[in-house]
C-alpha cells in the first residue's frame, strides 16, 4: 500500500511539472510546424520489448510519453515466459536557443513497469518428475535524468540518449530471494544506466 502511494505522490508531481513546463513552452514561444513525433525502439526488440514514443515538441523542449509491452520466452534449462506491460515518461529541455537539426537535451524520466514472470519447477518424486508452474509478478519504478541529442529532418526525426537514476523492484508471488546483482538483472534494486536509440516521423 505504500509503494501505491509514493508512486501515486511520484507520478502527480512529475506530471504536474510536465504540465507547467507545457503550458510555459506554450506561452513564451510560437507553435512548431510539426510538433507531434512519434518514434519506435529496435533494440527493444532483442529483449522481447515492443516500445512506442509520442513527442509533443516546443521549441524550448519536449513532452515525452513512451508505453511498452513486454513478451518474452527465454530459451535456458528451463521453461520461463515474460509479459506484462510499462509506461515510461519524461521532458526534454533542449540546451539550444531555438530548433536546430540537431538539439542537445537534458531532462527528468520516470517510469513503472509490471511484469509477470512464469517458471516450470521440476521436483524429483519417487513415481518420477513432477512439474508445477510459478508466476511472480514484478512491480518495477524508478526516475533519473536522460541526456541526448534529438535530430529533426524535415518529416523524420531521430533520438539517441544516454542516462541513468535509481531503480526498485518489488517482487509479488512465491519466490523469495535477494535482488539481482547485475543492473540488468529483472529484481535489480539501485543505481542503473541506460541508453536508447529511436527513430520516426514528425506530422
Amino acid at each position: 500500500m505504500k509503494t501505491k502511494i509514493t508512486l501515486a505522490i511520484v507520478a502527480f508531481l512529475f506530471v504536474g511539472t510536465l504540465v507547467a513546463q507545457t503550458n510555459h513552452a506554450e506561452k513564451r514561444f510560437s507553435t512548431v510546424e510539426k510538433p507531434n513525433h512519434l518514434l519506435f525502439s529496435p533494440l527493444y526488440f532483442f529483449d522481447g520489448t515492443f516500445m512506442l514514443t509520442y513527442e509533443r515538441l516546443f521549441p524550448s523542449g519536449a513532452i515525452r510519453i513512451t508505453p511498452s509491452i513486454k513478451l518474452q520466452n527465454l530459451s535456458d534449462d528451463s521453461y520461463s515466459q515474460r509479459e506484462g506491460w510499462g509506461l515510461d515518461a519524461g521532458y526534454k529541455f533542449f540546451l539550444t536557443n531555438g530548433l536546430r537539426k540537431a538539439n542537445f537535451y537534458m531532462g527528468p524520466y520516470t517510469l513503472f513497469k509490471n511484469i509477470n514472470v512464469k517458471n516450470a519447477i521440476t521436483y524429483h518424486e519417487i513415481d518420477g518428475k513432477v512439474t508445477q508452474y510459478q508466476t511472480d509478478r514484478y512491480n518495477i519504478v524508478g526516475f533519473g535524468v536522460d541526456t541526448g541529442i534529438k535530430f529533426i529532418f524535415g518529416r523524420f526525426t531521430m533520438d539517441i540518449s544516454l542516462g541513468g537514476g535509481i531503480r526498485y523492484a518489488y517482487i509479488e508471488g512465491y519466490t523469495y530471494k535477494n535482488s539481482g546483482s547485475e543492473w540488468y538483472d529483472i529484481d535489480y534494486k539501485g543505481i542503473i544506466p541506460r541508453g536508447n536509440f529511436s527513430f520516426g516521423v514528425a506530422f
